[in-house]
């Protein structure tokens, strides 16, 4: 009698990705983190794995997709299929991006194990067809699921506001130097370009005549003058420039750091 080896309704897949900073540092080096995926396994489903997907040296802020193996991996896994990663961090380091995927696992039917992190209880699972009445169970999994995609709704959101505020005072702080931070140039400055490492920046270099007009303007307007007044008191003042009051409003409003030390 040919006995037949046993066949399995699902493949499992593991996970393992180091960046080249972290490649010495402990935990997290591949043999280590495939030494620990292995033992969940056997342990758990008593079966080695059967397909390593293995990012080496790259970042995990690169979104899932468009590193080589995790693309890779999720080109093959299918309805029942067991994906079991380290870490949460070794699938992604990015929060926007795991709230992008995780609902693309769910649908798919796959399960995600963190094992170093979470254990046995799945982070992604199939989602069990809706049951209402007497027969409603309490599917800790489910809840386990919903608790983790609020934690990463939240962390995502304090990443955005951090980035925005890290972007938002550089550029503050490129203004309050005389560097132009975007837009157009505006009136009373002209642009001079200069080299900072392998960057370059624009300096705003003052124009003297502009200026000088600059300051009628913020006088005109520190008596309560109008804009419409101001334009035509300029109008009449000079004949360089055609002022209309849209232009007195943008020197008054845009670039008012940049103003501040015309306005005396």
């Amino acid at each position: 009698m040919i006995v037949q080896p046993r066949e399995y309704k699902h493949r499992i897949y593991g996970y393992v990705r180091v960046s080249t900073q972290e490649q010495c540092r402990s935990g997290v080096s591949i043999d280590q983190q495939k030494q620990l995926i292995t033992n969940f396994s056997i342990n758990k489903y008593n079966r080695a794995i059967d397909q390593w997907f293995i990012d080496d040296g790259v970042s995990g802020t690169t979104d899932i997709l468009e590193r080589p193996a995790s693309k890779g991996l999720t080109d093959v896994i299918e309805e029942h299929d067991v994906v079991i990663a380290t870490r949460l961090d070794r699938f992604s380091r990015s929060a926007q991006d795991l709230l992008s995927t995780i609902p693309i696992l769910e649908e798919i039917g796959i399960q995600l194990f963190f094992c170093e992190q979470f254990g046995d209880m799945p982070i992604v699972h199939k989602k069990r067809a809706k049951v209402h009445g007497i027969d409603q169970r309490f599917d800790m999994n489910d809840m386990v699921n919903k608790i983790m995609l609020m934690v990463l709704s939240a962390v995502a959101e304090i990443e955005h506001a951090n980035i925005r505020d890290r972007f938002g005072e550089g550029k503050m702080d490129w203004a309050s130097r005389g560097y132009h931070i975007g837009g157009g140039v505006p009136y009373g400055w002209r642009p001079v370009e200069e080299k900072h490492g392998n960057k370059k920046r624009v300096r705003l270099e003052e124009v003297p005549e502009e200026q000088e007009w600059i300051k009628v303007i913020h006088k005109l307007r520190n008596r309560g003058r109008g804009l419409k007044y101001i334009a035509k008191e300029l109008n009449s003042l000079q004949a360089e420039k055609e002022w209309h009051y849209r232009q007195v409003e943008k020197v008054l409003k845009k670039r008012k750091y940049q103003a501040v030390a015309t306005q005396h």
